[in-house]
């Protein structure tokens, strides 16, 4: 068996004229995939919280979220879109720019004998996998920094655009410095990109420090043990990890990148994001996302190696990773699938309110919902009980301590959001499972006094699915 007759095809498809067809597949899919790729909890949050702070919302105090301020900057086109197509269609455009962007970009880095098969695979990857977690943050990093990752920019223009899109993606989050670490390594020298990169690191702190200070001094210190308290199983994150591993250091170890070292770049790309999702350690799917889609572009690579055997198995180490995001995405449908029924009846109900809430203990149902309904979402964060982790794990028995920390933050924010007076709120119907054990946040709310008190307007008005609905009432009796 051999794979001699793919580079001879490549390159007699290769020209200027192969990067306007891609561009334009990647046009034609904005509209034709919207039921495919779904704008889900966290992008519907982020590019609410980039239009609340357009309007003078001040980040880590009227809106509470631990991520740092640039996971918000991603989702500020699609805010500013958003007076013209909607939230939802900001973000399905501005990723559509974003994803032209990093093709045309990694044309010019990526070698030409290269760039179409990676340019090609980059958006076959952007486009399919991963459905659920469309325009996540760890999506539009790959897009950012693939093209800084494919090599060195010609162009002074060009140049200073890679090492933008760079920063951006490589700062969104502390952990992804490790791939932008093991890449200079490689390259053992600092360019045009790298100086603009560190320009940009600098800026971005100067901005933190100016603009951002109750994020930094409030947020940071009341969010950091919600945020460890909540994660996948670690066999989650164990797996993940794994075929990041298998399907890269094998063939790292046959010498592969020797006979093809264009594909040296990604595979540190790869690991580097691995070991950044590893490190946050919440086994979270979409946070091995660019991961996996730095070893989709190193298996890419190696299809060309000439040795048919290793090209062969790098062949069918991309279709193996295929066939495991596609199931992970085929579970995700298949459990939206039954929760449609209810989506369907919960926005009509909230359609026909002013404003609510939710004290469910998760994004969803507070998110994607709020950027679908007429309702306007007075909470401050994606869910009302945003500091509950680590009450819910004492109360299980899961943690032998609480900080009192946290108790205070979840009654203090609960009491802020109903301060608000928000005409619906959102409970689940039935105690939430810790670690197979229940919890119910509304039952250990209803132990403060001051929040039985604010709870007194309220009553049940109906069972939506596995959520229960209060509506306020004018007086409490």
């Amino acid at each position: 068996m051999t794979l001699a007759f793919w580079p001879r095809l490549v390159a007699r498809c290769d020209g200027p004229r192969a990067l306007g067809i891609l561009m334009l597949i990647a046009i034609v899919l904005c509209p034709l995939l919207p039921f495919y790729n779904v704008v889900d909890f966290d992008v519907a949050f982020l590019a609410w919280t980039a239009e609340k702070w357009l309007h003078g919302a001040v980040y880590g105090r009227d809106i509470l979220e631990i991520n740092p301020p640039l996971c918000m900057f991603l989702y500020l086109p699609a805010a500013l879109l958003a007076p013209v197509t909607g939230l939802e269609w900001g973000v399905r455009l501005s990723m559509l720019g974003l994803t032209l962007l990093s093709i045309a970009a990694l044309w010019r880095s990526a070698g030409t004998a290269m760039r179409l098969p990676l340019a090609a695979m980059l958006l076959v990857f952007v486009s399919l996998a991963y459905p659920n977690f469309f325009a996540q943050r760890e999506q539009i990093a790959l897009l950012l920094t693939a093209p800084y990752v494919a090599g060195a920019m010609p162009g002074r223009r060009w140049g200073l655009l890679s090492g933008l899109m760079a920063a951006v993606g490589f700062l969104m989050k502390p952990h992804f410095l490790i791939p932008l670490a093991l890449i200079v390594a490689l390259r053992r020298s600092i360019g045009r990109e790298e100086k603009v990169i560190a320009a940009a690191g600098i800026a971005y702190g100067v901005i933190l420090l100016a603009f951002f200070r109750p994020y930094l001094t409030e947020m940071i210190p009341m969010g950091s043990g919600a945020y460890w308290a909540s994660g996948w199983p670690v066999e989650d994150l164990i797996l993940q990890a794994a075929v990041v591993l298998l399907s890269t250091l094998p063939l790292a170890a046959t010498g592969a990148t020797a006979a093809e070292p264009a594909a040296r770049p990604y595979l540190l790309a790869a690991l580097g994001f691995m070991a950044a999702a590893v490190l946050q350690g919440r086994g979270f799917y979409y946070h091995f996302l660019p991961a996996f889609g730095y070893v989709a572009l190193y298996l890419t690579v190696l299809t060309f190696n000439p040795r048919p055997l290793v090209a062969g198995a790098a062949a069918a180490f991309l279709a193996v990773n295929a066939l495991l995001i596609g199931r992970m995405a085929a579970i995700w449908f298949a459990n939206a699938a039954e929760l449609a029924p209810s989506e369907v009846t919960l926005l009509a109900e909230l359609d026909r309110s002013a404003s609510f809430i939710s004290f469910v203990p998760q994004p969803y149902p507070a998110f994607p919902t709020a950027i679908h309904t007429r309702a306007r979402y007075v909470g401050l964060s994606s869910s009302g009980v945003a500091f509950s982790g680590p009450v819910a794990r004492y109360e299980t028995g899961l943690s032998p301590s609480i900080p009192a920390e946290a108790e205070r933050l979840t009654r203090w924010q609960a009491l802020r959001e109903l301060a608000r007076q928000p005409e619906v709120v959102i409970t689940l119907d039935a105690p939430v499972a810790i670690g197979g054990r229940p919890f119910d946040i509304l039952d250990w709310l209803m132990k403060d006094e001051d929040f039985r008190a604010a709870w007194s307007h309220y009553r049940a008005d109906r069972t939506i699915g596995p959520f229960r609905l209060y509506r306020r009432v004018e007086a409490a009796p």
